[in-house]
């Protein structure tokens, strides 16, 4: 029995969309008008409380206000590791068709902005507006760039990175093909995945300074890669209805010949499904282990393949989770945000309220939630200390 993503974890299962590539597109540049903020770091949860039939461990954390962006109540933001930086996509929301890279329509309802964070500060720094329309932002970014995706008709659907400094588009992908589920990671390498426009299965591309190459067996669906650091690659596999997780050497000669699997659904997988799973953590991932929407299990799982016990299944019904540098976990339900061990078994309670965590690499700002507001998407840091 296939167990399908519910409204309960709806939120999280939005569009991470797709992006773009070419030549250089200018943005335009609103006039620059700055509200400073207090700088006041203030814990609003001081009471820490257990989780139920959690084991209770001290905590020190806070968190505190950084900002908010603006939100189509469907498109998560993709925030750059750093957690300086945000990309957000605006308008009409595309067809899960074209999210999932079935249909490649062109689109003519969205618009990205960038948004520079202050996460010491809080100060607002008005946005830079790309001026090219219909653009869905990818599944990566890195400390440089934003992936944005184009679906073009038959003129294909291309790759594009967009620089957080100038706000500038730049395409790296713009053949007729359909490349969809754009990633990268802090090296600047690039994966997606590729078909041709008369052909219903995907491949995976990965390009890197060392020049481009292609993984694939031939005969399974490859979806939504994403980079495990800079040496490791994970992709959704589907094959005669089974949805599998596998993880590529990308060190490795032939990297499906040293491919590690874990099997998902055993029937009924689709790339909905696969699309509705990988959409479960919003940006580029940075640390490792990482944790994965299981929709048997229904609830965040760990997968380390080169461990004894390779999986490890975090709170019930939690529907996000990201890596603390001690090995811990940021863990999240529709009602609350726990910090969790990395054997889950045990955790304490940061927040009595819904929220998306995300991890940075900044010793200062480890993390941020970003928690829904109407159409804002409020974002709080906070800093955990190993």
């Amino acid at each position: 029995m296939i167990h399908q993503i519910t409204s309960k974890s709806a939120f999280l299962l939005m569009a991470i969309g797709l992006a773009s590539c070419g030549e250089s597109q200018k943005t335009s540049k609103p006039l620059a008008t700055t509200e400073t903020k207090l700088a006041a770091i203030k814990t609003l949860n001081a009471i820490i409380k257990p989780s139920t039939s959690a084991t209770v461990i001290t905590s020190n954390d806070i968190d505190w206000p950084v900002g908010d962006l603006p939100w189509d109540r469907f498109t998560l933001p993709l925030i750059s590791p750093n957690g300086l930086h945000a990309i957000v996509q605006l308008g009409k929301t595309p067809g899960l068709d074209i999210l999932c890279g079935l249909e490649n329509t062109p689109v003519t309802t969205t618009s990205v902005e960038l948004y520079a964070l202050d996460p010491l500060q809080g100060r607002r720094i008005s946005p830079l507006v790309v001026d090219r329309k219909g653009l869905v932002i990818g599944r990566g970014a890195n400390d440089q760039f934003a992936l944005v995706e184009l679906p073009a008709g038959e003129n294909g659907r291309w790759i594009g990175e967009i620089d957080w400094a100038t706000g500038s588009l730049r395409w790296i992908v713009s053949d007729d093909a359909i490349n969809c589920f754009s990633t990268t990671n802090p090296a600047g390498d690039i994966a997606w995945s590729r078909r041709e426009q008369d052909d219903n299965r995907f491949h995976l591309v990965v390009k890197t300074s060392r020049g481009q190459r292609v993984i694939d067996d031939g005969s399974s669906d490859w979806l939504l890669p994403s980079f495990v650091g800079n040496g490791r690659l994970r992709a959704f596999q589907i094959l005669n209805g089974r949805l599998t997780l596998v993880e590529f050497d990308l060190r490795a000669t032939d990297s499906m010949q040293t491919s590690i699997a874990l099997p998902i659904i055993q029937s009924g997988a689709t790339r909905e499904i696969a699309w509705q799973i990988a959409t479960t953590n919003s940006g580029t991932t940075v640390n490792s282990p990482t944790a994965f929407y299981h929709p048997v299990r229904k609830r965040m799982v760990v997968w380390q393949p080169n461990n004894v016990v390779d999986t490890v299944a975090l709170e019930p019904n939690s529907i996000a989770a990201v890596p603390v540098a001690d090995g811990s976990w940021l863990v999240s339900t529709t009602t609350r945000v726990i910090r969790q061990s990395n054997t889950g078994e045990n955790g304490i309670h940061l927040r009595n309220r819904f929220a998306i965590p995300i991890a940075t690499t900044s010793l200062q700002w480890t993390h941020l939630f970003l928690i829904p507001d109407g159409n804002r998407l409020q974002i709080r840091a906070i800093n955990i200390g190993e």
